[in-house]
């Protein structure tokens, strides 16, 4: 029990040495201190008997010092540890391990055992005097517990007992030391605060107004615009947007187009800062600019002022690599305040449709109605193909001369939520704009290939030229043509209409599609504008000849001679010719007398569900 209490006693400084530097350790913590938490862990090392320090935020290890006798005297020592609490408050926030040297101890009870060998009755008057020792020892360290745990940099503390020359001695001076330099940083770290709250003051500003204005031009954008839209309930809105200027960027280059912008703008500000009417000019971004009238004029006057700005803008001059430059505009107006963005944008691209120069919004122009109905018909197109409502119709395909069935063409439709047959004229183009078309593409190569894996008869589907750039959709076609076996089978239609600008990445489809064994037509030929350069370029196996030629080539004396044409040079290149778009007697007639090869339109056969064989 002697032991225990001589063993607990070394135990009790350890800890009162704890507790007295914890609120200093928790302090510095919390002001991120970590050089002044390595100085006092240093200056504890001082003391002979504390082997190491460890101090740890939340579990992490951020400071560690042993002293130079810790190795040897490790196998004599043990540890402490007490938590770390934030200042003024109950959260730990770590905690502090203190390695304490056990050599006093087993020196006592040496020198106990030997005094307790010799003289017995000494031991309780030994012990009196230790208790008394410890007293007197640990009573210094209280007080400055004590004193320690209300402290704060605002609060100056005297700790006494720094004239001694030991441990408590040591720590008293470390402590007032310490004080001082806490005093000192905290009048730092206010000043450092004020100065932060300064810059960050000056930062917001300037991010507002970068929020607010147009990088290039300086200008307010398009965030400004609407907070105005917002703020004013008697405004009107022109949106002005440079023809062509793209060409400028392509031509001269975006440098260029940058410095005509920069020049239109201050010429444009001239020009408004010249009208005596409140308005505000708008940069919306590129080669779009806006005025904003806060109080609108009347009608007549707000029109005027258009066609006025209209002629001044054709005035300007620029000037690029000595060339003088001018501009056309294309403006869109509105003279109602709620919704203004959307209803100006709506007349401005009303008028570059109808070729117009400005064109004021009013609801006859309708395109709200063909936005809605585009949204809605994106709609029903996700909701077709979530559900499986895309399918392939097949139209025959007739050999002129045997009047049997050859092949079929593979046509989109959508089966709508009341079994409704839609044709693709209402949902392709909105197919295109909503980014789905690659989809449908995909549906109706995998279930026409599905369809006739196992029907004795040719089949053809469409391909537009994006479909065979696109590496995602040729990866796709080669994928089920292999997995369905209809390599032979299969006949790729490519359309005249979309144009071909690059022949040598669409040959290089075609060539690896006729490997496989695949052929390939040109669909609507003769349509818009024909390119016999397509045969010569392509290896191509049909021509399927435009229904605009083939509506009226009964009676149509110039149809007759184009289609002629078009017969007599696929002839000659081994190619087999398709009517289309056959849809009565006499032009099925009109076609044979023209040795077209192949005949397909409603007078033959309607597109159906299933193929007849």
């Amino acid at each position: 029990m002697n032991k225990k209490a001589f063993f607990e006693v070394e135990q009790e400084k350890a800890k009162l040495v704890l507790s007295t530097i914890e609120p200093l350790v928790a302090l510095n913590i919390y002001l991120n201190l970590d050089d002044r938490i390595d100085q006092l862990t240093k200056q504890l090392l001082s003391n002979p008997n504390i082997l190491a320090v460890k101090v740890f935020q939340n579990d992490k290890l951020i400071n560690e010092n042993e002293s130079e006798n810790f190795e040897k005297n490790i196998e004599d020592s043990f540890t402490v540890q007490t938590p770390i609490y934030e200042p003024n408050s109950k959260k730990e926030i770590g905690k502090l391990e203190l390695t304490y040297s056990n050599k006093n101890f087993i020196e006592l009870i040496n020198s106990y055992t030997v005094l307790l060998l010799k003289v017995l009755f000494l031991f309780v008057v030994l012990f009196m005097l230790f208790s008394l020792y410890v007293k007197q020892l640990l009573s210094p360290l209280r007080t400055i517990a004590k004193l320690l745990r209300g402290y704060s940099p605002n609060k100056h503390i005297n700790i006494p007992f720094n004239h001694q020359n030991d441990e408590i001695g040591f720590i008293s001076n470390a402590l007032n030391n310490m004080q001082q330099s806490i005093v000192q940083y905290s009048k730092q770290q206010k000043d450092l605060n004020s100065y932060l709250e300064e810059k960050v003051n000056e930062k917001t500003q300037e991010l507002l107004k970068q929020l607010y204005t147009n990088a290039l031009t300086g200008l307010p954008n398009r965030l400004s615009l609407l907070r105005d839209i917002n703020d004013y309930d008697n405004g009107a809105l022109l949106i002005i947007n440079i023809d062509d200027f793209k060409e400028i960027n392509d031509f001269f280059g975006q440098a260029a187009g940058d410095n005509v912008l920069i020049s239109f703008s201050q010429k444009l500000s001239n020009f408004v800062l010249s009208n005596e009417r409140y308005i505000t000019l708008i940069h919306l971004g590129g080669d779009e600019f806006a005025l904003f009238f806060i109080n609108k004029p009347s009608k007549e006057e707000f029109i005027q002022f258009a066609m006025e700005l209209i002629s001044k803008i054709e005035k300007m001059v620029f000037y690029l690599e000595d060339n003088e430059l001018s501009l056309r505009v294309s403006i869109g107006g509105t003279y109602q305040v709620q919704e203004a963005l959307e209803k100006a944008d709506i007349a401005l691209k009303s008028a570059k449709k109808q070729s117009k120069g400005f064109l004021l919004y009013d609801e006859t122009l309708n395109i709200e109605q063909q936005y809605r109905n585009n949204m809605e018909w994106t709609k029903k197109l996700n909701w077709a193909i979530e559900n499986d409502r895309i399918t392939p119709f097949y139209q025959p395909v007739y050999d002129n001369e045997t009047n049997k069935l050859v092949s079929a063409e593979c046509l989109i439709r959508l089966i709508d939520i009341d079994n409704n047959i839609i044709t693709p004229y209402h949902f392709l183009t909105i197919a295109k704009k909503s980014k789905l078309y690659s989809k449908l593409t995909k549906i109706m190569i995998k279930k026409s290939c599905q369809h006739f894996e196992h029907l004795d008869c040719d089949f053809s589907v469409n391909l537009s030229v994006e479909d065979m750039l696109d590496q995602e959709i040729v990866s796709y076609i080669l994928y089920n043509i292999k997995k369905y076996n209809v390599a032979h089978k299969i006949v790729f239609e490519l359309l005249e209409t979309e144009g071909i600008e690059n022949y040598e990445e669409v040959s290089l489809f075609i060539d690896e599609m006729k490997f496989l064994g695949c052929r390939i037509a040109i669909d609507d030929f003769g349509s818009g504008y024909s390119n016999f350069e397509y045969l010569l370029q392509l290896n191509v196996d049909y021509i399927k000849i435009d229904g605009s030629l083939i509506k009226n080539l009964d009676t149509d004396k110039n149809s007759q001679i184009v289609v002629e044409t078009i017969v007599s040079f696929a002839k000659k290149l081994d190619m087999i010719v398709v009517a289309e778009y056959v849809h009565n007697e006499a032009i099925q007639a009109k076609v044979k007398e023209l040795h077209i090869e192949r005949s397909q339109g409603f007078f033959l056969a309607e597109p159906l569900d299933k193929i007849k064989l």
